[in-house]
């Protein structure tokens, strides 16, 4: 059971340490490649600060 419980916790920080890098990196992009992902710059800036925890 502990186990199971520390899996989960270390899949969960996981997910939520990749979804902080993934906004971070959405500062970074230009024109052209946030047009490849479909979002504007406000959009992107937008979603780059939001908290880690918030999907």
């Amino acid at each position: 059971m502990l186990r199971h419980y520390l899996t989960s916790r270390l899949a969960a920080w996981r997910r939520q340490a990749q979804r902080h890098r993934s906004r971070r990196r959405l500062q970074y992009l230009d024109r052209h490649l946030l047009d490849d992902i479909g979002i504007d710059r406000r959009t992107a800036e937008r979603e780059a600060r939001k908290p880690f925890w918030k999907p």
